[in-house]
Protein backbone atom coordinates (compact mmCIF):
# COMPACT_ATOMS: atom_id res chain seq x y z
CA UNK A 1 0.00 0.00 0.00
CA UNK A 2 1.37 3.75 -0.97
CA UNK A 3 2.01 6.05 1.62
CA UNK A 4 0.53 9.44 1.53
CA UNK A 5 2.42 11.78 -0.05
CA UNK A 6 4.09 13.82 2.47
CA UNK A 7 3.92 17.17 3.30
CA UNK A 8 5.78 19.93 1.42
CA UNK A 9 8.42 21.51 3.75
CA UNK A 10 8.15 24.98 4.13
CA UNK A 11 10.47 27.22 2.16
CA UNK A 12 12.38 27.91 5.44
CA UNK A 13 14.60 24.53 4.93
CA UNK A 14 17.34 25.88 7.36
CA UNK A 15 18.65 23.71 10.00
CA UNK A 16 21.37 26.07 11.84
CA UNK A 17 23.22 23.69 13.74
CA UNK A 18 24.31 22.00 10.44
CA UNK A 19 26.42 25.14 9.86
CA UNK A 20 28.45 24.30 12.84
CA UNK A 21 29.09 20.71 12.21
CA UNK A 22 30.79 21.88 8.75
CA UNK A 23 33.03 23.69 10.68
CA UNK A 24 34.06 21.01 12.83
CA UNK A 25 34.32 18.72 10.06
CA UNK A 26 36.63 21.49 7.77
CA UNK A 27 39.11 22.03 11.24
CA UNK A 28 39.00 18.05 11.54
CA UNK A 29 40.62 17.92 7.54
CA UNK A 30 42.85 21.07 8.34
CA UNK A 31 44.21 19.30 11.63
CA UNK A 32 44.85 16.28 9.65
CA UNK A 33 46.73 17.62 6.77
CA UNK A 34 48.42 20.08 9.95
CA UNK A 35 49.73 16.33 11.08
CA UNK A 36 50.76 14.64 8.03
CA UNK A 37 53.14 17.44 7.24
CA UNK A 38 54.57 17.24 10.57
CA UNK A 39 52.72 20.73 12.24
CA UNK A 40 51.26 18.48 15.12
CA UNK A 41 54.66 16.61 16.30
CA UNK A 42 54.03 18.76 19.73
CA UNK A 43 50.54 16.55 20.09
CA UNK A 44 52.12 13.37 19.57
CA UNK A 45 52.07 12.60 23.43
CA UNK A 46 48.41 12.51 23.29
CA UNK A 47 47.66 9.28 22.41
CA UNK A 48 43.82 10.21 23.15
CA UNK A 49 43.48 13.00 20.63
CA UNK A 50 45.43 12.43 17.80
CA UNK A 51 43.32 9.33 15.96
CA UNK A 52 40.66 11.80 15.67
CA UNK A 53 43.30 14.29 13.77
CA UNK A 54 44.92 11.07 11.68
CA UNK A 55 41.78 9.22 11.11
CA UNK A 56 40.46 11.25 10.91
CA UNK A 57 37.25 11.28 13.15
CA UNK A 58 34.90 13.77 10.26
CA UNK A 59 36.32 12.70 6.92
CA UNK A 60 35.54 13.62 3.47
CA UNK A 61 32.13 11.54 3.39
CA UNK A 62 30.69 13.94 5.76
CA UNK A 63 30.46 16.86 3.22
CA UNK A 64 28.41 14.50 0.81
CA UNK A 65 25.98 13.69 3.18
CA UNK A 66 25.33 16.49 4.41
CA UNK A 67 25.56 18.24 1.56
CA UNK A 68 23.08 15.69 -0.19
CA UNK A 69 20.55 16.53 2.23
CA UNK A 70 21.15 20.08 2.31
CA UNK A 71 20.74 20.13 -1.67
CA UNK A 72 17.63 17.51 -1.04
CA UNK A 73 15.89 20.17 1.31
CA UNK A 74 16.43 23.00 -1.10
CA UNK A 75 14.94 21.41 -3.91
CA UNK A 76 12.31 19.28 -2.18
CA UNK A 77 9.19 20.98 -4.22
CA UNK A 78 8.08 18.01 -6.24
CA UNK A 79 7.14 20.75 -8.88
CA UNK A 80 9.63 22.66 -9.12
CA UNK A 81 11.76 22.25 -12.26
CA UNK A 82 15.47 22.99 -11.74
CA UNK A 83 17.11 23.03 -15.25
CA UNK A 84 21.02 21.30 -14.54
CA UNK A 85 23.26 23.25 -16.77
CA UNK A 86 21.95 26.62 -14.90
CA UNK A 87 22.34 24.68 -11.53
CA UNK A 88 26.15 23.21 -12.71
CA UNK A 89 27.34 26.45 -13.70
CA UNK A 90 26.58 28.20 -10.21
CA UNK A 91 28.16 25.50 -8.50
CA UNK A 92 31.32 25.84 -10.68
CA UNK A 93 31.46 29.52 -10.56
CA UNK A 94 31.10 29.34 -6.53
CA UNK A 95 33.61 26.47 -6.12
CA UNK A 96 36.11 25.96 -9.43
CA UNK A 97 37.25 29.35 -9.18
CA UNK A 98 39.11 29.27 -5.56
CA UNK A 99 40.05 25.67 -6.89
CA UNK A 100 41.52 27.04 -9.96
CA UNK A 101 43.37 29.92 -8.06
CA UNK A 102 44.52 28.13 -5.64
CA UNK A 103 45.70 25.03 -7.62
CA UNK A 104 48.00 27.35 -9.81
CA UNK A 105 49.22 28.97 -6.46
CA UNK A 106 50.68 25.56 -5.53
CA UNK A 107 52.28 25.51 -9.17
CA UNK A 108 54.02 29.02 -8.00
CA UNK A 109 55.28 27.44 -5.14
CA UNK A 110 56.62 24.12 -6.96
CA UNK A 111 58.74 26.46 -9.55
CA UNK A 112 60.81 27.15 -6.11
CA UNK A 113 60.98 24.02 -4.84
CA UNK A 114 61.99 22.61 -7.73
CA UNK A 115 64.60 25.98 -8.80
CA UNK A 116 66.68 24.55 -6.37
CA UNK A 117 67.16 27.81 -4.21
CA UNK A 118 67.47 27.58 -0.24
CA UNK A 119 66.77 31.02 0.42
CA UNK A 120 63.52 33.44 -0.71
CA UNK A 121 65.27 35.07 -4.27
CA UNK A 122 65.32 38.55 -4.29
CA UNK A 123 63.65 40.36 -7.39
CA UNK A 124 66.24 40.56 -9.37
CA UNK A 125 66.86 36.37 -9.10
CA UNK A 126 63.19 35.73 -9.36
CA UNK A 127 63.88 35.13 -13.69
CA UNK A 128 67.14 32.70 -12.80
CA UNK A 129 64.59 31.25 -10.20
CA UNK A 130 61.60 30.68 -12.27
CA UNK A 131 63.70 29.31 -14.94
CA UNK A 132 65.74 26.69 -12.92
CA UNK A 133 62.25 25.78 -11.91
CA UNK A 134 60.45 25.09 -14.82
CA UNK A 135 63.22 23.10 -16.66
CA UNK A 136 62.76 20.35 -14.25
CA UNK A 137 58.88 20.42 -14.25
CA UNK A 138 57.19 18.04 -16.89
CA UNK A 139 55.28 16.30 -13.93
CA UNK A 140 53.72 19.17 -12.19
CA UNK A 141 52.52 20.84 -15.68
CA UNK A 142 51.26 17.40 -16.76
CA UNK A 143 49.46 17.62 -12.99
CA UNK A 144 48.44 21.22 -13.23
CA UNK A 145 46.57 19.79 -16.43
CA UNK A 146 44.77 16.89 -14.77
CA UNK A 147 44.28 19.67 -11.57
CA UNK A 148 42.42 21.91 -13.81
CA UNK A 149 40.36 19.63 -15.68
CA UNK A 150 39.29 17.56 -12.63
CA UNK A 151 40.79 14.17 -13.57
CA UNK A 152 43.21 13.85 -11.19
CA UNK A 153 41.28 12.44 -8.92
CA UNK A 154 40.46 9.74 -11.33
CA UNK A 155 44.32 8.83 -12.11
CA UNK A 156 45.83 9.95 -8.65
CA UNK A 157 49.07 8.12 -9.28
CA UNK A 158 50.07 9.85 -13.14
CA UNK A 159 50.17 13.75 -11.23
CA UNK A 160 51.29 15.24 -7.83
CA UNK A 161 48.97 16.60 -5.50
CA UNK A 162 48.63 20.22 -6.03
CA UNK A 163 45.83 20.99 -4.05
CA UNK A 164 45.01 17.66 -2.68
CA UNK A 165 40.80 18.51 -1.60
CA UNK A 166 40.60 19.40 -5.10
CA UNK A 167 39.83 15.64 -5.59
CA UNK A 168 36.30 16.02 -3.99
CA UNK A 169 35.09 18.42 -6.53
CA UNK A 170 35.30 16.24 -9.10
CA UNK A 171 32.63 13.47 -7.36
CA UNK A 172 30.78 16.97 -5.83
CA UNK A 173 30.09 18.04 -9.48
CA UNK A 174 28.93 14.30 -10.15
CA UNK A 175 26.69 14.48 -7.38
CA UNK A 176 25.04 18.36 -8.54
CA UNK A 177 24.33 16.82 -11.70
CA UNK A 178 22.35 14.22 -10.81
CA UNK A 179 20.37 16.50 -8.14
CA UNK A 180 17.54 17.62 -9.86
CA UNK A 181 16.22 14.92 -11.61
CA UNK A 182 17.05 12.63 -8.73
CA UNK A 183 15.27 15.24 -6.26
CA UNK A 184 12.22 15.23 -8.21
CA UNK A 185 12.49 11.25 -8.11
CA UNK A 186 13.61 10.50 -4.83
CA UNK A 187 10.07 12.66 -3.95
CA UNK A 188 7.62 10.29 -5.38
CA UNK A 189 9.09 7.47 -3.66
CA UNK A 190 6.82 5.63 -1.25
CA UNK A 191 8.54 5.11 2.71
CA UNK A 192 9.10 1.47 1.63
CA UNK A 193 11.58 2.31 -1.05
CA UNK A 194 12.98 5.24 1.16
CA UNK A 195 14.21 2.42 3.74
CA UNK A 196 15.39 0.25 0.65
CA UNK A 197 17.38 2.81 -0.59
CA UNK A 198 18.61 4.31 2.86
CA UNK A 199 20.30 0.54 3.16
CA UNK A 200 20.76 -0.08 -0.44
CA UNK A 201 23.50 3.06 -0.85
CA UNK A 202 25.95 0.60 1.25
CA UNK A 203 26.65 -2.00 -1.13
CA UNK A 204 28.85 0.01 -3.24
CA UNK A 205 31.05 1.18 -1.20
CA UNK A 206 31.14 -2.14 0.49
CA UNK A 207 31.73 -3.94 -2.73
CA UNK A 208 34.36 -1.73 -2.99
CA UNK A 209 35.62 -2.12 0.25
CA UNK A 210 35.79 -5.89 -0.63
CA UNK A 211 37.85 -5.15 -3.79
CA UNK A 212 40.71 -3.36 -2.33
CA UNK A 213 40.93 -5.72 0.37
CA UNK A 214 41.06 -8.95 -1.61
CA UNK A 215 42.89 -7.54 -4.79
CA UNK A 216 47.15 -6.74 -4.50
CA UNK A 217 48.44 -3.30 -5.54
CA UNK A 218 47.03 -3.84 -9.21
CA UNK A 219 48.53 -1.41 -11.40
CA UNK A 220 49.68 1.25 -8.55
CA UNK A 221 53.30 0.84 -7.05
CA UNK A 222 52.30 0.26 -3.71
CA UNK A 223 49.95 0.32 -1.40
CA UNK A 224 49.38 4.47 -0.56
CA UNK A 225 49.22 4.89 -4.38
CA UNK A 226 46.09 2.04 -4.48
CA UNK A 227 44.77 3.74 -1.20
CA UNK A 228 44.61 6.99 -2.73
CA UNK A 229 42.95 5.87 -6.29
CA UNK A 230 39.79 3.95 -4.02
CA UNK A 231 39.38 7.23 -1.70
CA UNK A 232 39.13 9.57 -4.54
CA UNK A 233 37.00 7.75 -7.05
CA UNK A 234 34.28 9.88 -7.49
CA UNK A 235 31.11 7.51 -8.39
CA UNK A 236 31.39 5.71 -5.06
CA UNK A 237 31.25 8.92 -3.05
CA UNK A 238 28.02 9.48 -5.38
CA UNK A 239 26.07 7.10 -2.72
CA UNK A 240 27.44 8.85 0.35
CA UNK A 241 25.60 12.12 -0.88
CA UNK A 242 22.63 10.05 -2.36
CA UNK A 243 22.50 8.61 1.19
CA UNK A 244 22.26 12.26 2.81
CA UNK A 245 19.19 13.23 0.17
CA UNK A 246 17.67 9.78 1.18
CA UNK A 247 17.45 10.56 5.19
CA UNK A 248 16.14 13.98 4.18
CA UNK A 249 12.99 12.23 2.63
CA UNK A 250 12.87 9.99 5.42
CA UNK A 251 12.74 13.34 7.85
CA UNK A 252 10.17 14.79 5.64
CA UNK A 253 8.19 11.09 6.54
CA UNK A 254 8.94 11.79 9.83
CA UNK A 255 10.38 9.53 10.53
CA UNK A 256 12.68 10.74 12.92
CA UNK A 257 10.23 13.20 15.19
CA UNK A 258 11.44 11.20 18.14
CA UNK A 259 14.67 13.43 18.04
CA UNK A 260 13.05 16.53 18.28
CA UNK A 261 12.70 16.10 22.15
CA UNK A 262 15.60 17.44 24.18
CA UNK A 263 16.81 14.52 26.31
CA UNK A 264 16.45 12.24 23.19
CA UNK A 265 18.72 14.75 20.61
CA UNK A 266 21.57 15.15 23.82
CA UNK A 267 21.50 11.68 24.12
CA UNK A 268 21.28 10.14 20.79
CA UNK A 269 24.14 13.01 20.61
CA UNK A 270 26.32 11.84 22.95
CA UNK A 271 26.21 8.07 21.85
CA UNK A 272 27.39 9.13 18.32
CA UNK A 273 30.18 10.98 19.04
CA UNK A 274 31.15 8.16 21.06
CA UNK A 275 30.50 5.29 18.47
CA UNK A 276 32.21 7.57 16.08
CA UNK A 277 35.09 8.42 18.30
CA UNK A 278 35.20 4.52 19.03
CA UNK A 279 35.43 3.12 15.75
CA UNK A 280 38.77 5.34 15.27
CA UNK A 281 40.42 2.51 17.38
CA UNK A 282 38.74 -0.23 15.72
CA UNK A 283 41.30 -0.05 12.54
CA UNK A 284 44.65 -1.83 12.63
CA UNK A 285 47.73 -3.01 10.97
CA UNK A 286 46.57 -6.83 11.41
CA UNK A 287 43.23 -6.01 9.90
CA UNK A 288 42.36 -7.24 6.37
CA UNK A 289 42.72 -3.95 4.29
CA UNK A 290 39.43 -4.30 3.35
CA UNK A 291 37.98 -4.16 6.62
CA UNK A 292 39.98 -1.12 7.91
CA UNK A 293 38.74 0.77 4.59
CA UNK A 294 34.94 -0.40 5.08
CA UNK A 295 35.81 1.03 9.09
CA UNK A 296 37.11 4.04 7.68
CA UNK A 297 34.80 5.08 4.89
CA UNK A 298 31.14 3.24 5.44
CA UNK A 299 30.49 3.06 8.58
CA UNK A 300 31.28 6.34 9.54
CA UNK A 301 29.26 7.30 7.11
CA UNK A 302 26.03 6.03 8.59
CA UNK A 303 26.79 7.46 12.00
CA UNK A 304 27.63 10.83 9.96
CA UNK A 305 23.82 10.60 8.59
CA UNK A 306 22.44 9.79 11.96
CA UNK A 307 24.35 12.92 13.78
CA UNK A 308 23.27 14.92 10.91
CA UNK A 309 19.84 14.19 11.93
CA UNK A 310 19.99 14.49 15.86
CA UNK A 311 21.02 17.93 15.20
CA UNK A 312 17.82 18.93 12.91
CA UNK A 313 15.88 20.07 15.80
CA UNK A 314 18.87 22.44 17.51
CA UNK A 315 18.50 20.70 21.07
CA UNK A 316 21.01 18.89 22.71
CA UNK A 317 24.47 19.95 23.80
CA UNK A 318 26.04 19.65 20.15
CA UNK A 319 23.11 20.97 18.50
CA UNK A 320 23.37 24.33 20.29
CA UNK A 321 27.06 24.46 20.53
CA UNK A 322 26.69 24.60 16.80
CA UNK A 323 23.56 27.08 16.74
CA UNK A 324 26.21 29.55 18.02
CA UNK A 325 26.28 32.69 15.77
CA UNK A 326 30.10 32.97 15.39
CA UNK A 327 30.52 29.52 15.03
CA UNK A 328 27.40 28.94 12.27
CA UNK A 329 28.54 32.02 9.91
CA UNK A 330 32.43 30.51 9.79
CA UNK A 331 30.60 27.43 9.55
CA UNK A 332 29.03 28.72 6.76
CA UNK A 333 32.07 29.60 4.70
CA UNK A 334 33.99 25.78 5.84
CA UNK A 335 34.46 24.63 2.81
CA UNK A 336 36.76 27.49 1.58
CA UNK A 337 39.15 26.53 4.18
CA UNK A 338 39.07 22.79 2.52
CA UNK A 339 39.83 23.85 -0.85
CA UNK A 340 43.05 26.42 0.25
CA UNK A 341 44.49 24.78 3.26
CA UNK A 342 46.90 22.88 1.65
CA UNK A 343 48.71 25.46 -0.47
CA UNK A 344 48.93 27.69 2.73
CA UNK A 345 50.31 24.81 4.88
CA UNK A 346 53.46 24.97 2.03
CA UNK A 347 53.70 28.59 1.83
CA UNK A 348 53.56 28.76 5.86
CA UNK A 349 56.40 26.33 6.43
CA UNK A 350 58.64 28.58 4.41
CA UNK A 351 57.76 31.47 6.71
CA UNK A 352 57.57 29.88 10.13
CA UNK A 353 57.72 26.70 12.11
CA UNK A 354 54.51 25.60 12.34
CA UNK A 355 55.08 22.86 14.53
CA UNK A 356 54.43 24.84 18.02
CA UNK A 357 50.90 25.39 19.36
CA UNK A 358 50.95 29.22 19.12
CA UNK A 359 51.50 29.15 15.13
CA UNK A 360 48.99 26.62 14.72
CA UNK A 361 46.37 28.79 16.13
CA UNK A 362 47.42 31.72 14.20
CA UNK A 363 47.20 29.47 10.94
CA UNK A 364 43.59 28.59 11.90
CA UNK A 365 42.88 32.06 12.67
CA UNK A 366 44.11 33.05 9.58
CA UNK A 367 42.62 30.58 7.32
CA UNK A 368 39.15 30.50 8.55
CA UNK A 369 39.34 34.56 8.91
CA UNK A 370 40.16 34.59 5.05
CA UNK A 371 37.03 32.32 4.58
CA UNK A 372 34.78 34.02 6.20
CA UNK A 373 35.73 37.39 4.52
CA UNK A 374 35.61 36.28 1.39
CA UNK A 375 32.28 34.50 1.86
CA UNK A 376 30.90 37.79 3.19
CA UNK A 377 32.25 39.28 0.02
CA UNK A 378 30.23 37.55 -2.24
CA UNK A 379 27.23 37.66 -0.48
CA UNK A 380 27.59 41.58 -0.39
CA UNK A 381 28.58 41.35 -4.04
CA UNK A 382 25.44 39.51 -4.75
CA UNK A 383 23.16 41.36 -2.89
CA UNK A 384 24.86 44.24 -4.77
CA UNK A 385 24.28 42.85 -8.19
CA UNK A 386 20.63 42.13 -7.61
CA UNK A 387 19.76 45.69 -6.17
CA UNK A 388 21.54 47.15 -9.19
CA UNK A 389 19.24 44.81 -11.59
CA UNK A 390 16.08 45.41 -9.75
CA UNK A 391 16.99 49.32 -9.78
CA UNK A 392 16.85 49.19 -13.63
CA UNK A 393 13.87 46.85 -13.89
CA UNK A 394 12.06 49.92 -11.84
Amino acid sequence: MENPAPKKPSKANYFPAIDGLRLLASVNIVMLHLGSSNALQYMAGCAWLMPIFKAPAFAAGIFYVFAGFLFASKFSDPERRIPVIPFMFARIAKLYRLHFFMTLLMFVVLIFKFSGYSHLPAFGELGDCAAKGLANMWRPWWSLLMHLTLTWSIAPDLGMKLNEPSWSLTSFFLCYAITPWFSRWLFKQNRRMLWFLFGGVFIPGIVWATIFGLTGNLWFDGYTQKYTFFHMFAPVRVFEYIFGMVIFRLYTEGVFDYLKKDYVSGVVQALLLAALYGSLFLMGPNLNPGVNYFLHHSLPVFIYGLFVLSLLSGKGFMARFFCIGLVRHVGRASFYPYLIHLPLISIAWGICNLNCPKNTILFLLFVYTVSTLYMEFKVWNKKRKKAKANAKVQ
